[in-house]
């Protein structure tokens, strides 16, 4: 037996289950709920603000849900302290790197979900310097 063989022994079994999965989720939940719950577990316990305030960071972050060929995008105005913006950028990556991963834009997720995580973080660093410099 080949390494391919045994992938597909693996991997084959897991895509069926994921297929019927998002299926169901598909029916059960439409596409507008799909990930949802998810998303607003990321914001849980956080003290974000409507507009930015004296010794906020603020930053655009985008996420991904949906299943197999419907993808739901949304963009996230966040202002925050620069520690819970660090943690909701964070949460906000796992979230793509998970649930972003069940839409047909599967291939293209990581790269942009990664991407503007590193560019966002570096606003985020280069606001809080801005700020202590301004202190």
């Amino acid at each position: 037996m080949n390494i391919s063989e045994i992938a597909m022994m693996i991997f084959g079994p897991l895509f069926v289950l994921w297929f019927f999965w998002s299926v169901y989720l598909y029916f059960t939940k439409g596409i507008d709920r799909i990930g949802l719950e998810p998303l607003q577990r990321c914001f849980e316990g956080l003290q974000l603000h409507e507009t930015q305030e004296s010794g906020d960071v603020t930053f655009v972050y985008h996420t991904y849900r949906g299943v197999l060929v419907c993808t739901v995008q949304e963009e996230h105005q966040i202002a925050a302290d620069p520690e819970t913006a660090r943690t909701l950028l964070k949460r906000l990556l796992r979230y793509n790197l998970t649930w972003g991963m069940r839409t047909n834009s599967m291939v293209f997720i990581p790269f942009l979900a990664v991407g503007n995580y590193f560019a966002q973080k570096g606003s985020i660093a280069r606001q809080e310097k801005a700020l202590r410099s301004n202190h």
